[in-house]
């Protein structure tokens, strides 16, 4: 091998390098969010007095004079939060696929280009992921009426059920969703800063080690 063929050699691994080390960060940065940041917001909280969702329960239901299950109403709250964390969980394909696309089709043209990763290149994502958020946020919602029976005590009449499940299911379809949304874009928001910096720092490494390499250096 001649040293022109070995010296591309190296200018090529250590771009594989450069890539795959980019795209560690794409993946790390969405998992974070999601399975950190996002599942932060609809995780069991550590006291009961900041569970919205419990509290807005009983206060309905003392508003009805009634007491209900706690079993009942323990198991009703875990599997409302366990059905978000399922279907978030496929949320990271939206953000990681196509940015990952971006890096594994990165030729550069001139010997300082680096990968960008810009908020112009996050918007079209951003909007899939927050809309598809959004419709599983929606279809879990709906599906809480056929489950609520279980948070009654025996003998808890059927209106009381009724007004109980409307009242529940207005703030969840309102204030509650509105709220997790607005909290799960500043999560987006945040970690897409996260993204812009991790990947900066890397292409100045990419960059240092490319202009000081002896390699580098023999060529010239």
């Amino acid at each position: 091998m001649t040293d022109e063929m070995m010296i591309e050699d190296f200018k090529k691994k250590h771009l594989d390098t450069y890539k795959k080390a980019v795209i560690e960060i794409i993946k790390n940065n969405t998992n974070s969010l999601v399975e950190e940041d996002i599942f932060s917001l609809i995780k069991k909280p550590p006291l009961d007095s900041m569970d919205q969702i419990k509290s807005k329960l009983l206060g309905v239901a003392k508003r009805q004079k009634i007491i209900l299950d706690i079993n009942g109403l323990e198991e009703f709250v875990n599997q409302f939060r366990g059905s978000l964390q399922k279907r978030f969980i496929n949320l990271e394909g939206i953000r990681k696929d196509d940015l990952i696309s971006k890096v594994e089709s990165f030729a550069p043209k001139r010997e300082t280009e680096i990968i960008s990763i810009t908020a112009k290149d996050l918007i079209k994502i951003n909007q899939n992921l927050k809309k598809e958020i959004k419709g599983q946020v929606k279809e879990v919602i709906s599906s809480l009426e056929g489950h609520l029976d279980s948070i009654y005590k025996e003998g808890t009449s059927l209106d009381t059920k009724r007004n109980m499940n409307a009242q529940f299911l207005k703030y969840m379809k309102g204030i509650f969703q509105k709220d997790l949304l607005e909290h799960i874009s500043m999560k987006i928001l945040i970690k897409d800063q996260t993204l812009f910096s991790g990947v900066g720092e890397q292409g100045e490494r990419y960059l240092f080690t490319k202009m000081n390499s002896h390699l580098f250096d023999e060529e010239k």
